[in-house]
C-alpha cells in the first residue's frame, strides 16, 4: 500500500505525512495506523482517507475506513470524546516567554500564513511539531530553509504561538542567531556561562531564526560551541528545536561539522519562491488585514511586479493604502502604477505586450496574427498560451489588460498561464524556451 501512495504523491509528502506513520492492523474493514500526534491523525483520516483506501484496494485489499492512534495512547477514540479546552489567543505573546526571547509579531500566526506549493511540506512539517497533543514529533530538529522575506520567521513565530496558546507556562526560547550570540558574550563577560548552559538545557522549545549569523559572528567559537551543547542536551531530553537559515545547512558557511551532522538527524525543508497566484493571494489577505477592498488589478499587478520577497509585497501594499488615504483618493491600478514608478525595482523599462508577441511568433516560427486570431490548432494555443504567460512577468499589466490584447476574457488568460507553470515543471524543453525567451525580454 505505501509503494501505491509512493508512486501516487509527491515525495515531501509522502515523507512527511506517511514515512512516520505505522501499520497496526485491521478490524471489520476499518485500517488501523498509528501516527505521532493528533495533526497526522486529522491528516490521515481527512486528506489522506481516499488514498490509503485506494492503496488497500490496489493490492485487493479493500477497506472502508481509516482510524489513527497515537503513539503512546491506547485509542485515540477516548480523547475524542473530550473536546479540548479552548483557550484564547494570546494577547500579548512575548511576555509569556522567558526573559531572553525576542518578542513575537501579532501579526504571524497559522491563520495568517498563506500556503501555495512553494512552502506546503514547510507549512505541514511546522504545524506537525507544534501540535500541542504530540507526545512527540518525528522531526526533531526541524529546520526551514530559504531567502529572505519568504515566511520562515512568521513560521517560527506561529509554532511558539500556537503552543503557548495550548499552554502558557511552556518553556519556549525563541531567537535570533544574532541575540543568542549576544547573549553567549553576555554570559561570557558576566562569568555566569554555566547559568546560561542550564537555562538552555531546561527548556521545553527552542526555536533560533538565522542561524547562519551565529556563524558568521562568532569570532572565538564560543557562540558554536554553546550552541552545539543546547542541541545535544535538548535532544536528548527529547525537546523540540526549530531552527531556520538562509541556505541548506551543508551551504552555510563556517557552520560547526558536528552542527550540520545533528541537523541530519532531523528534516530539513525548504521554502521556495512563492508562484503568481501564491503572490496575488498574499496581496490580497495583506489587504483585508488592513481592512481594504482591493479593486481588480490591483493584487494582480503588485504581484506581477515583485516576485522574490513576501515583505515588499506587503511593503507595496501598505505605501498604496497610505497614500490613498494621504490624499484622499480611492486605490486604484493609477494610483499604484504611480507609486510604483517611484520605486527602485520598477525603473528599468518594462515590455509592451506588443513586443512579448513579436519575440513568441518569432521563436516559434508563426504569423504575428495566429497569436490573436481564432485559431486553435495546437501550436498555435501552446504559442498563444506561452505569450499569455511572458506578459504576465514581464509587463506588469493586468489579467484584464492582456486578455483584450488577446481578444479574450481574463478567465482564459488564467487558464493559459496556469497551463504554461504547470507544463514548465514537466516539458524541460518548454521550460527552457520560457527562460530564454524571459532573458530576452528582460
Amino acid at each position: 500500500m505505501l509503494s501505491f501512495i509512493r508512486a501516487n504523491l509527491p515525495a515531501c509528502e509522502y515523507d512527511t505525512w506517511f514515512a512516520p506513520a505505522r501499520f497496526v492492523g485491521f478490524a471489520d474493514d476499518v485500517v488501523q495506523i498509528q501516527v505521532p500526534n493528533g495533526t497526522f491523525a486529522n491528516h490521515l483520516e481527512g486528506e489522506y482517507q481516499d488514498w490509503i483506501l485506494r492503496g488497500f484496494e490496489a493490492v485487493g485489499s479493500p477497506k472502508a475506513a481509516v482510524r489513527c492512534q497515537i503513539a503512546g495512547i491506547p485509542a485515540l477514540a477516548e480523547l475524542t470524546e473530550f473536546p479540548r479546552e479552548i483557550r484564547k489567543p494570546l494577547e500579548n505573546g512575548s511576555d509569556r516567554l522567558p526573559a531572553r526571547s525576542d518578542p513575537l509579531s501579532a501579526s504571524y500566526s497559522f491563520g495568517s500564513f498563506v500556503v501555495g506549493a512553494s512552502n506546503r511540506c514547510a507549512y505541514s512539517a511546522a504545524m506537525a511539531v507544534s501540535d500541542p497533543g504530540g507526545d512527540y514529533s518525528p522531526y526533531n530538529p526541524l529546520l526551514i530553509y530559504g531567502d529572505v522575506g519568504l515566511g520562515k520567521t512568521h513560521l517560527l513565530q506561529s509554532i511558539a504561538r500556537r503552543l503557548l496558546e495550548e499552554n502558557p507556562e511552556r518553556r519556549i526560547l525563541y531567537t535570533k542567531g544574532e541575540a543568542f550570540t549576544r547573549h553567549v558574550v553576555n554570559a561570557v563577560r558576566t562569568q555566569d556561562l554555566y547559568g546560561f548552559r542550564d537555562e538552555c538545557s531546561q527548556l521545553d522549545v527552542l526555536l533560533v531564526d538565522d542561524i547562519q549569523f551565529i556563524a558568521g559572528l562568532d569570532r572565538f567559537g564560543r557562540s558554536t560551541e554553546e550552541f552545539f551543547h543546547t542541541l545535544n542536551a535538548l535532544s536528548e531530553r527529547g525537546r523540540q528545536i526549530v531552527l531556520t537559515a538562509n541556505a541548506h545547512p551543508q551551504d552555510v558557511q563556517n557552520l560547526d561539522s558536528r552542527i550540520k551532522s545533528r541537523l541530519e538527524c532531523g528534516l530539513t525543508t525548504d521554502i521556495g519562491q512563492p508562484d503568481w497566484e501564491m503572490r496575488v493571494a498574499i496581496v490580497s489577505r495583506k489587504a483585508g488585514a488592513l481592512g481594504v477592498d482591493l479593486p481588480e488589478g490591483v493584487a494582480e499587478t503588485i504581484a506581477s511586479r515583485y516576485k522574490n520577497n513576501v515583505r515588499v509585497l506587503e511593503g507595496v501594499l501598505k505605501r498604496l493604502v497610505a497614500t490613498s488615504r494621504a490624499e484622499g483618493v480611492g486605490i486604484s491600478v493609477h494610483l499604484l502604477e504611480r507609486i510604483l514608478s517611484g520605486l527602485p525595482s520598477s525603473r528599468a523599462r518594462r515590455r509592451s505586450i506588443q513586443e512579448v508577441l513579436v519575440a513568441v511568433a518569432t521563436a516559434f516560427g508563426l504569423p504575428l496574427l495566429r497569436l490573436t486570431g481564432p485559431q486553435r490548432t495546437q501550436e498555435v494555443v501552446l504559442a498563444r498560451h506561452v505569450a499569455m504567460y511572458l506578459c504576465r512577468e514581464t509587463t506588469g499589466r493586468t489579467l484584464k489588460e492582456i486578455g483584450k490584447e488577446f481578444r479574450r476574457d481574463h478567465s482564459t488568460v488564467t487558464h493559459g498561464i496556469r497551463r504554461i507553470a504547470g507544463q514548465r515543471e514537466r516539458d524541460l524543453g518548454l521550460d527552457r524556451m520560457v527562460e530564454r525567451l524571459m532573458r530576452q525580454l528582460s
